[in-house]
């Protein structure tokens, strides 16, 4: 009698009785091929993902909630995960700001420059320091603080060092921005849950678990991240196009874009939680109250840890 060879999981050794071990998970895949296989199977997991990407971001921008309301139901394989999609927004979003910043002038020290026109010049010694101190007591007298920079929770050695920090990045500003946007995905990430607390405190009688909030709020921040993404971008194209019904169309986008994202996050809570028009606003207006409460709270931390750090 023929015995048919049983497989096994390379894992724990179980008896598998279909693709996957039903003990561990794992799949009964060699991951060791040549190098056609290789290919052929980045190419495949390529398109799908291609795919995935697509019937994600198109009900993403254009049908508030759907994506959420899908995922909570079950519906998970055409779609791209809510929290891949908001790291991999998170990552490209961030980067995009970074890059449509303006430079900041930095400020030439006017002694300096006396001193550089001095050397191809000619002039008096006597003349050239004259100059310098006369320059030296008008900067001192224009640059007098123009803002109380002390911070109340602060210990005195800690506002010493923002001081002297906060006096070099007046030279290098950059500093401070690159550091702010290196700490601004990551005090995004933190605002999450948080947000999803709000729906969760706000919603406290739909008897809906905590994760189906957070859900909402990794697709809602994918939304706000890109939309913010593609008006800043609008502006940009706008503000360096050369035919002028370009820039005229541009700033038309950018200016729709604007007013979709609020529009677009209210249409959201209606569409998910499938309350009346006058409940809902009303809670969409305590969400975002709050809500922006906290993210201006992060944004003033975020600037004193960029300057702090920088």
């Amino acid at each position: 009698m023929d015995v048919t060879e049983q497989k096994t999981c390379d894992n724990c050794h179980t008896v598998l009785h279909g693709a996957f071990c039903h003990q561990c998970g794992q799949e009964k895949k060699s991951y060791i091929r040549n190098v056609s296989g290789v290919i052929t199977e980045f190419f495949g997991e390529f398109s799908n993902w291609d795919t995935r990407v697509w019937q994600t971001l198109i009900p993403l921008w254009f049908r508030p909630g759907y994506l959420s309301r899908r995922y909570v139901a079950g519906h998970r394989v055409p779609y791209v995960p809510p929290l891949r999609l908001y790291l991999f927004t998170s990552i490209i979003a961030f980067l995009i700001f970074a890059q449509l910043v303006p430079e900041v002038p930095v400020t030439v020290n006017p002694a300096a420059e006396q001193l550089e026109n001095a050397a191809s010049q000619p002039s008096t010694l006597s003349q050239v320091m004259a100059d310098i101190k006369r320059d030296i007591e008008q900067e001192k007298q224009q640059q007098q603080k123009p803002f109380d920079s002390s911070i109340g929770f602060l210990s005195d050695t800690a506002q010493a060092e923002f001081d002297k920090k906060l006096e070099a990045l007046t030279s290098n500003p950059k500093l401070a921005v690159n550091k702010f946007f290196s700490l601004a995905p990551q005090m995004m990430f933190l605002l999450l849950p948080l947000f999803a607390l709000l729906l969760k405190l706000l919603y406290v009688r739909s008897d809906r678990y905590y994760m189906e909030h957070l859900i909402v709020a990794l697709h809602s921040h994918s939304f706000i991240l890109q939309m913010s993404a593609l008006y800043l971008g609008l502006n940009a194209l706008s503000a360096v196009a050369s035919w002028p019904w370009l820039a005229d169309v541009c700033g038309f986008l950018a200016s729709v874009t604007l007013i979709w994202i609020p529009v677009y996050l209210f249409l959201c809570q209606k569409f998910y939680y499938q309350q009346g028009w006058l409940k809902t606003a009303l809670k969409f207006w305590l969400t975002s109250s709050l809500y922006n409460v906290l993210f201006v709270a992060a944004i003033m931390g975020l600037i004193i840890l960029s300057i702090l750090w920088s």
